[in-house]
């Protein structure tokens, strides 16, 4: 009876809290397969419109795995779209057209991303260096059960066209490559015929070698691309997307210098972590301490060169966190270098050496936090093993400290930038996610989201299930033992 009793019970519980019940959108579990990919993939096939200079044709082709029941997409601004296969206007978007798995849809699209310090990318008459996010599509979906779905984007070349498309980055034109192996990974210098590259191949090629393998926070990636950016473009250097492996440089930049930006650049390829607003200016600080630290360690600049960036009085009295408050962008460049620099120098007096900033920036990474001041200055403290709270926010938010010097520029700094990242963890560049059933690539105003957990309604199947199983475990039993 008390079985009888308890089995009831355990049906009540899966009546009552079955999605139905609960009006939870679900279904049946999918089963999963080694060929089942449960990402909405999408490639960009980039080719040149020789009679409009300034534009590109795409054709975004777009594959939804069965357990996404709705996609919509946003061309990018000053769009013209050509053809639309397996996709139904709607409004300002596109959606997929019932059960379709693919659609293709065919657009012109200008180029030519301008950044606070000039235009970084451009369509010729004889080339064409553009950015993924020119490009790209900003979708919407919603998925019926199992993990969150994400939006995986990748470029490519029309036939015909000869160039190099990278992850988020490509050109089209007469161009040069060439490629450096370290440790078993590639880095691809790609030279367009349309530059004068002032360094030599080979002094950027060991200039970024040298930082890959000294550099140990972050995705150390298999294969970095690095654009060489026509000299009429802006000077200096981009990277589309932080965390991924394409990087673009002005071909007149220089290697042996404290802000180099072929170093600089790379290292914004290992930086896979979230900041709020108020920790934004630790991506370009700690770029640019490192890129001094590191062309100072491979022989590249003197030590006088090295201490008077770390120490730098440019913006020294800036609010790193209120970036509103800045007279300019430099802040985050020249007061963020010094103070990691300062904080660098602390922690590795605090350590006899044995720890450094790339801890800090390591367990950061690993923490997968957005990273917030309390956050960062908790984490300092802990690689220190010494309480620097007080110091950290001072140091941000007050009058940039003063740098030990010698404990950075002892020529053990060489020494230690010999270890090779083994550990490698790939980027997940999820997107927003309005609802545990909805998702978008970015939001309406074309931002980058955070990547945020989400439920995972196969779970809910899983617990469900398990119940059910054991309520006719129970009855069965019952049953057995009346017959005896």
């Amino acid at each position: 009876m008390r079985t009888q009793l308890f089995a009831g019970l355990v049906c009540l519980l899966l009546v009552c809290t079955s999605p139905v019940a609960l009006g939870v959108e679900s279904g049946p579990p999918e089963r999963a397969s080694a060929d089942d990919d449960r990402s909405i993939a999408v490639q960009y096939t980039i080719d040149r419109e020789p009679n409009q200079t300034g534009h590109v044709r795409v054709t975004a082709t777009i594959e939804r795995p069965r357990h996404v029941t709705g996609l919509s997409v946003r061309t990018p601004a000053g769009t013209t779209v050509h053809r639309a296969d397996g996709l139904q206007s709607d409004g300002d978007r596109w959606r997929l057209s019932g059960d379709a798995r693919t659609a293709q849809l065919t657009y012109t699209v200008p180029v030519g991303l301008s950044t606070t310090f000039g235009q970084r990318t451009a369509d010729t008459h004889n080339w064409t260096l553009l950015a993924r996010q020119e490009v790209s599509l900003r979708a919407r979906w919603r998925w019926h059960v199992g993990p969150r779905p994400t939006w995986n984007e990748s470029l490519a070349l029309a036939p015909g066209q000869s160039g190099v498309a990278g992850r988020t980055a490509a050109y089209i034109g007469p161009h040069e490559t060439e490629t450096r192996t370290v440790d078993g990974d590639r880095i691809t210098l790609i030279v367009p015929a349309a530059s004068d590259l002032r360094p030599n191949r080979t002094a950027v090629l060991d200039s970024i070698s040298h930082a890959k393998r000294a550099s140990t926070a972050g995705t150390d990636h298999d294969h970095i691309r690095v654009f060489v950016a026509p000299n009429e473009l802006a000077p200096g250097g981009y990277t589309p997307s932080n965390g991924a492996s394409d990087v673009i440089v002005n071909a007149g930049e220089r290697v042996r210098t404290p802000v180099n930006v072929w170093v600089h650049e790379y290292r914004h390829t290992r930086q896979t972590f979230e900041t709020t607003p108020a920790m934004d200016w630790l991506s370009e600080g700690s770029a640019d301490y490192h890129t001094a630290a590191l062309t100072y360690s491979a022989g590249g600049i003197d030590e006088d060169q090295f201490r008077d960036r770390i120490t730098t009085e440019r913006h020294e009295t800036a609010d790193l966190t209120q970036p509103d408050s800045w007279d300019g962008p430099g802040a985050q460049y020249h007061k963020g270098t010094r103070v990691v620099a300062a904080i660098d120098a602390r922690v590795r007096q605090a350590t006899d050496g044995n720890q450094t900033f790339e801890t800090i920036l390591d367990r950061l990474t690993r923490r997968g936090e957005r990273m917030t001041l309390r956050l960062f200055a908790e984490t300092v403290s802990a690689v220190a093993g010494d309480d620097l709270d007080a110091f950290v926010r001072q140091a941000v938010t007050g009058t940039a400290p003063s740098v030990q010097t010698d404990t950075l520029s002892d020529r053990n700094l060489r020494r230690s930038g010999t270890a090779d990242t083994t550990d490698r963890r790939a980027n997940a560049a999820l997107s927003v996610d309005n609802s545990s059933a909805t998702a978008t690539s970015t939001d309406d105003e074309g931002k980058h989201g955070t990547a945020r957990p989400v439920t995972d309604r196969h779970g809910e199947w899983t617990v469900l299930g398990t119940l059910g199983i054991l309520s006719v475990v129970l009855v069965d039993r019952q049953r057995r033992r009346k017959r005896l």
